[in-house]
């Protein structure tokens, strides 16, 4: 479609400097416009996705066949509800065996202490040697090391057993679920993963867009700016969030090099959810009732002589007129007036209509959309400015006669020359068509 749209422009602008036997057409085919006040915002526009601001996975530390869910996909939970119940017999087991090895540890200590309260005595009466006294010593401090041992063993033997009641850590909306009831699950704790992965679940109350922004664009934005996001699924309803962060890796798509910017989003009727496609539009900036004329009828230096040209002015009066000594150079010494207008401010000049007198007028322009420019000096409100065309929408036209000449003319449009047409003879039958 897109080619098709280039042809048919390249082909309406060869047709008009064809038409016109290779000269450059005259002022009077072009539009006017008016200077007349208006607001200006310049918008950023941008497309992304919904995602959740923090994604927590649920993973089992324990186990075992899995008794009971308590929750599925899309269900909103509060912190602490159960999620998940492990089948709890051999952990509830190791338990009941842990506590059993912590009584026998301690009476074993009781033991081993009420040896070495009588070894005392005894050593004291010269009954037993030193060597025997020192034996109670570490069999004491052995059985304290057991009873410790067996505190640590049953401390882990209840958190084994808590780990088969999985449940949810904060408040959140379960976004995806992995096991099922009756399954049965392996939880090596000791890898990487740190356990089964069971469920994943999100705070929606405030979700996040990850836009993608044009590197052309990314530089009016900030963080702490407000944007405008619509969705597909809500038409008629507009949301507004803040930019977060810019982050500072660009990636590329299809040789476009975009910027993600996190936008804050808030969510309280929960209708953004994570995945959603979004548009986000950036206001960078507003100018209320401003004087404004068309970007396209902004000139520059390097427009001089094709503008003297078009309305049969001499171009030393022109520069002369619009850049006078001491004038500020405007951004539009390089590149288009378009290009340049968008650097938000600078020094060109437009031909202003007066009673049919075409007189280039010098102008400083403020802020622009794209579309019109802030005029802030130089210009009425009322004034009618001519929309020409640029150097280089000139310098296309004649590349393009030039290319066509080369090649024979325009196929359909461009005859031949007379002495290459075959003319019947009398009595005879036409020549064929090549």
């Amino acid at each position: 479609m897109k080619r098709r749209l280039l042809a048919a422009s390249l082909s309406m602008l060869v047709l008009s400097a064809c038409g016109s036997g290779g000269e450059v057409p005259q002022a009077s085919q072009y539009e006017t416009a008016q200077a007349e006040n208006r607001s200006l915002v310049l918008t950023v526009e941008a497309s992304g996705v919904i995602e959740p601001v923090r994604t927590v996975e649920i993973k089992s530390k324990a186990s075992g066949e899995i008794l009971e869910l308590g929750a599925d996909t899309g269900d909103t939970v509060q912190r602490g509800a159960l999620l998940v119940r492990i089948d709890p017999r051999t952990p509830r087991n190791r338990f009941d065996q842990a506590v059993a090895q912590r009584k026998a540890a301690q009476a074993k200590f009781v033991n081993a202490r009420g040896q070495l309260e009588r070894g005392e005595k005894l050593l004291g009466n010269a009954w037993i040697n030193q060597a025997d006294y020192d034996q109670l010593v570490l069999n004491v401090a052995t059985a304290e090391s057991e009873v410790v041992a067996a505190k640590v063993a049953v401390e882990n033997a209840r958190i084994a057993l808590d780990d088969t009641e999985v449940r949810a850590p904060s408040d959140g909306t379960i976004l995806s679920k992995r096991v099922e009831r009756g399954q049965v699950i392996s939880s090596p704790t000791m890898d990487v993963g740190g356990g089964t992965l069971l469920m994943t679940m999100a705070e929606l109350g405030e979700v996040r867009v990850r836009a993608r922004v044009d590197e052309t664009d990314i530089g009016k934005l900030e963080p702490g700016m407000e944007a405008g996001i619509s969705v597909a699924s809500y038409p008629g309803k507009r949301f507004s969030g803040t930019i977060e962060k810019i982050e500072p890796q660009a990636i590329v798509e299809q040789n476009v090099t975009l910027f993600p910017v996190l936008i804050s989003l808030p969510n309280e009727e929960r209708l953004l959810r994570p995945g959603m496609n979004v548009e986000a539009d950036f206001d960078v900036a507003r100018r209320e009732d401003v004087l404004t004329v068309p970007v396209t009828a902004l000139r520059t230096e390097r427009d001089i002589d094709t503008t003297a040209a078009i309305i049969g002015v001499d171009a030393a009066s022109i520069r002369a007129s619009v850049a006078p000594a001491g004038a500020p150079a405007g951004p539009g010494s390089v590149g288009t007036a378009s290009e340049n207008a968008a650097g938000l401010g600078g020094a060109f000049w437009v031909v202003v209509d007066r009673s049919g007198t075409m007189t280039p007028v010098p102008i400083v322009t403020g802020m622009t959309d794209l579309d019109r420019v802030e005029v802030t000096q130089g210009l009425a409100a009322g004034d009618v400015v001519l929309v020409l065309p640029s150097s280089s929408l000139i310098e296309t036209q004649e590349r393009l006669q030039n290319f066509m000449r080369s090649r024979g003319g325009i196929p359909g449009i461009t005859q031949r020359p007379q002495e290459q047409q075959a003319t019947p003879q009398p009595g005879g039958t036409p020549p064929r068509g090549r």
